[in-house]
C-alpha cells in the first residue's frame, strides 16, 4: 500500500502495471481488496491505481473537517490523481463507487479518457432502498458501535441484512477479514463513515444524470445479471440510453461485485472497451 497526501488527510492506494492508467472506485463497506482479483489480469497492460476511499472499509481516518458529501470526495479524487500526477484516465466505478464517479465526471470531465460504470447508484437510486434505512441509523448515537459489534459475527455479514447481496463468491471470513475489519475496530473510520452516508441523497445522482448526457467520451456499462435488489438490469439499461457514446455488456452469474463473481469477464470487457469504439450492446 502507498500513501497520497490530500487536503483530506491521507489515501492509502495499490499501483500496479504500467501503461494507460485506469482508477478503480469502489462500494461502501468496501475498499481496494474488491479490486484483487482483476488487477493481476490487467497490470500487464495498464495502470491500474485504486485509492481507499473513505466509505468504511479504509483503515485509517481523514481529518475531522474533511468535506465526505458526493461533491467533496470528487474533490478528493481529484486532488489525489493531481498528487499522483495522472490525467485523460479510464474511470472505472462499482456500486457507491459508480455514484461518485458519475459525480466526479460531471465536475472533471477533461480529466477522463474513458468511463465504466458497473452496478452502481444511479438517478433517483442513492442509496438503494435495501440501505436506505443506514440514513436514519448513523443519526442516532452508538448505532455504528451496535454495527461494529454486530459485524463481529461472521455468519451476519453473509446474510441480505447486510452484504449478503453484493456477491455470490465472497465467503463470510473475505467478508470479514478483506472488508469490515477497520470498522469494527476503529472509531475514527466509522465516523468518516457517518459523514458519507449522511452526503448519500439522489438529487446528486438525477444532478450528474442530467449533465452527463453531455459527456462525449467512451462509456462501458457492465453489469451483473443476478443483482435484482440493488441495481437491476433496468438501471443499467437506463444509464446505457443517458451517454451518447455508450457500450452495454451484461453478466451472467454475478451480483453486483462483478469484479468478485466473475473476474476473468470483466477483465476481458475492460480490455476490449478499452482497445475499440464504444456503441456495443449485449443484453443476452
Amino acid at each position: 500500500m502507498k500513501k497520497a497526501q490530500v487536503n483530506a488527510g491521507i489515501i492509502h492506494y495499490r499501483d500496479m502495471g504500467r501503461g494507460q492508467a485506469i482508477v478503480f472506485l469502489h462500494g461502501t463497506l468496501s475498499n481496494g481488496n474488491t479490486w484483487r482479483k482483476v488487477l493481476p489480469l490487467l497490470a500487464e497492460r495498464f495502470r491500474c491505481v485504486v485509492p481507499d476511499l473513505p466509505l468504511g472499509g479504509h483503515s485509517a481516518r481523514l481529518v475531522p473537517s474533511a468535506d465526505l458529501s458526493p461533491k467533496g470526495i470528487a474533490v478528493m479524487l481529484k486532488e489525489f490523481l493531481d498528487s499522483l500526477e495522472l490525467d485523460k484516465v479510464i474511470l472505472v466505478g462499482n456500486d457507491t463507487g459508480g455514484a461518485y464517479a458519475q459525480v466526479f465526471a460531471t465536475m472533471y470531465p477533461g480529466s477522463l479518457s474513458r468511463l465504466v460504470l458497473c452496478n452502481t447508484d444511479a438517478f433517483e437510486i442513492f442509496p438503494p432502498k435495501a440501505f436506505a434505512l443506514l440514513q436514519s441509523g448513523v443519526k442516532i448515537p452508538g448505532f455504528t458501535w451496535l454495527m461494529a459489534q454486530l459485524f463481529r459475527y461472521k455468519s451476519l455479514l453473509k446474510t441480505s441484512l447486510v452484504l449478503g447481496l453484493l456477491s455470490h463468491r465472497l465467503t463470510k471470513d473475505q467478508l470479514s477479514d478483506l472488508y469490515v475489519r477497520h470498522f469494527i475496530r476503529n472509531s475514527g473510520v466509522r465516523a468518516d463513515f457517518v459523514k458519507v452516508v449522511k452526503g448519500w441523497s439522489p438529487e446528486y445522482t438525477l444532478l450528474a444524470a442530467k449533465n452527463l448526457e453531455n459527456f462525449r467520451q467512451p462509456v462501458l456499462i457492465l453489469w451483473g445479471a443476478d443483482d435484482r435488489k440493488l441495481f437491476p438490469l433496468e438501471l443499467g439499461r437506463r444509464l446505457h440510453a443517458l451517454f451518447p457514446n455508450a457500450s452495454f455488456k451484461l453478466v451472467p452469474d454475478s451480483l453486483t461485485y462483478v469484479q468478485e463473481d466473475q473476474p476473468e469477464t470483466f477483465a476481458y470487457e475492460l480490455i476490449h472497451f478499452c482497445s475499440s469504439s464504444a456503441k456495443q450492446t449485449d443484453f443476452a
